[in-house]
């Protein structure tokens, strides 16, 4: 594991997560009167940099998620503009230049959105191909989906309801729902009694996924408790779930993290989907710091996982470094600080490959 040090001008303001693409990850400040998008690559402990920044009167509700094939990130926001009538809004940001394209709610979304989405409950998602939000809290019944799609000649954006259908047989569930790949509306429930469900979209049903003999983990040996729940003509909602399992994906890779003991163990969770079976395999294991363990957002690709704070971040190898990144690391070593695990300053990629006499453009790690 190795922790970074936040860039100073971030420390008084929570940090959220927004997720990675390749090597770098992409949080922002919590303001309420612009956006801040910055990057911070994870093998550079001084690559901090700000990278977006869209003033506002108010920031009232935001949501962000990046694509992986595009250079964008994606903003489902409610704010006050430039007038005193706050607007819903999808904001189109690139991360390569910096620009910013605003997408207004059209009027023919404008009941659909009103009388069926919960701000305070959805997560808006990027597949390869589609925007997307669903409605995260629905635990049973079936799931609000809905594809985004941005309408440049009018500069508007419409949701299509496409809902994630119920089970035929509902069995009790207390997790909250993770959808693994957008465009295909597929989705992973851990139920009550510890089977998996994974819905598929392209059949529009659940199935139960078999454990594998060589899976490493018992679910049930950590259930859920602590649960707040709803009942509403919209499913089943829970306001809370306490647990030492939580669930984490990047859209491609699919990671438990079970936290005992003062441990957090990471596992990645692999699904056959041909013969509806998975296996849960060790990955990593850390213990925090004790100022980042206190609060933290989390993030995770197939290599790495990270926790997110105002007072440092951790990132947390899930697979064996290769032999470039260890030497990418062991150069930072010579050219940073490390004062109680807290890595800061080192060299740029860049000025790697000047020491090394490396001349072709590619990334280095």
């Amino acid at each position: 594991m190795r922790v970074f040090e936040t860039d100073a001008r971030l420390c008084a303001y929570r940090l959220c997560k927004i997720g990675f693409r390749r090597q770098t990850l992409y949080l922002c400040p919590d303001r309420d009167d612009c956006i801040e998008i910055w990057s911070l690559h994870s093998f550079i402990p001084n690559s901090w940099r700000r990278i977006i920044l869209f003033p506002l009167i108010e920031l009232l509700y935001a949501s962000y998620t990046i694509s992986q094939t595009e250079p964008y990130i994606y903003g489902l926001v409610v704010a006050l503009f430039e007038c005193d009538v706050p607007r819903i809004s999808i904001l189109q940001m690139n991360i390569d230049d910096g620009s910013v394209h605003a997408f207004d709610l059209d009027g023919a979304s404008g009941e659909e959105f009103e009388n069926k989405v919960f701000l305070d409950n959805v997560l808006i998602g990027c597949g390869d191909r589609e925007l997307f939000m669903y409605d995260r809290s629905v635990v049973m019944g079936p799931i609000p989906f809905w594809v985004i799609h941005l309408l440049e000649d009018t500069m508007t954006f419409v949701i299509q309801s496409e809902p994630i259908c119920a089970e035929e047989t509902e069995e009790r569930c207390s997790r909250f729902p993770i959808v693994l790949n957008g465009d295909s509306r597929k989705v992973l429930k851990i139920r009550d009694n510890n089977e998996i469900a994974i819905y598929d979209g392209n059949d529009n049903k659940w199935n139960v996924y078999e454990p594998s003999e060589h899976s490493h983990i018992d679910l049930s040996e950590v259930a859920a408790r602590g649960v707040s729940e709803t009942y509403g003509r919209s499913g089943h909602r829970l306001g809370a779930v306490e647990s030492l399992l939580n669930i984490f994906t990047d859209g491609v890779t699919c990671i438990a993290k079970v936290f005992k003991n003062g441990t957090h163990s990471f596992y990645c969770i692999e699904l056959d989907d041909d013969n509806k079976r998975y296996r849960i395999l060790p990955a990593s294991s850390c213990r925090l710091p004790q100022h980042i363990q206190q609060r933290f957002y989390a993030a995770c690709t197939s290599s790495q996982f990270v926790f997110i704070c105002s007072k440092g971040i951790a990132f947390v190898p899930l697979r064996p470094s290769s032999l470039r990144e260890l030497s990418f690391l062991a150069l930072q070593l010579q050219h940073c600080k490390l004062i109680d695990g807290v890595w800061s300053g080192g060299i740029s990629e860049q000025q790697i490959k000047d020491l090394c006499s490396c001349k072709y453009q590619r990334a280095l790690v």
